[in-house]
């Protein structure tokens, strides 16, 4: 029987319903990978009472909600780690470090770590809303980690993408600069002049990068480049 947001349920061997709220029904199911019993069961403290989040047993870990994973540092070895466990699972990691280590971040984005917190600052309520956090498809790390990640995208477009004429949005420089062109109402002729080409190779630059993109025209490109913050 219906009861608005909650629903009538009687228990085995009890004869009086009990209440269960959809909320309840809809529980986060949360999984912990760490070094030590400890840690999970610091991390189960963590949930304490909350009555949305439920923590799986460790052979449960393919049907979570989130990861959370519990290690000293982000290192090779916790990324080869996280490496494994996206094998078998899809969901986002949460990770609590006791610091930023040397570990690529940007490989640990890459491969799903949506969150993370310090162990010696996490509090439950911190913890809980984290997780809801990246549970609704959002993402929060320290102001230390996204400097981190900051330093490693220069670095990146610097000694990688530069020199290959590619940019971190995955468009060739010239790419770029022919968007740019078609935004300030440069016909095909007209970008060809600027930028010393023939028409065709202008063509044929916008149509590989459409194509790659699976964008339907000129505009459509152009705006998806704006939304981008490529130009």
């Amino acid at each position: 029987m219906s009861v608005g947001p909650q629903s009538a349920r009687t228990w085995p061997g009890s004869s009086r319903p009990a209440v269960v709220t959809e909320r309840q029904l809809q529980r986060i199911k949360i999984a912990v990978e760490a070094v030590d019993v400890f840690s999970r069961a610091g991390v189960a403290g963590l949930i304490g009472p909350s009555p949305d989040i439920q923590l799986l047993p460790t052979p449960q870990l393919p049907q979570a909600d989130v990861v959370v994973i519990v290690a000293p540092r982000l290192s090779g070895r916790a990324l080869r780690r996280l490496r494994g466990l996206r094998e078998v699972c899809s969901a986002p990691f949460v990770l609590i470090l006791d610091n930023l280590g040397d570990g690529d971040w940007l490989a640990a984005a890459e491969v799903g770590v949506a969150g993370a917190m310090w162990r010696s600052e996490v509090t439950p309520d911190q913890f809980t809303e984290l997780i809801r956090t990246v549970m609704s498809g959002g993402s929060q790390l320290p102001p230390e980690v996204q400097g981190q990640l900051l330093k490693d995208v220069a670095h990146l477009q610097e000694t990688v993408l530069g020199p290959r004429g590619l940019t971190a949005s995955g468009l060739e420089t010239r790419e770029v600069d022919v968007l740019r062109l078609i935004a300030e109402g440069l016909d095909t002729a007209e970008i060809a002049d600027r930028m010393k080409y023939s028409e065709r190779t202008v063509k044929n630059i916008l149509y590989a990068m459409m194509t790659r993109l699976n964008l339907r025209n000129r505009s459509h490109a152009v705006a998806y480049a704006m939304r981008s913050g490529i130009i």
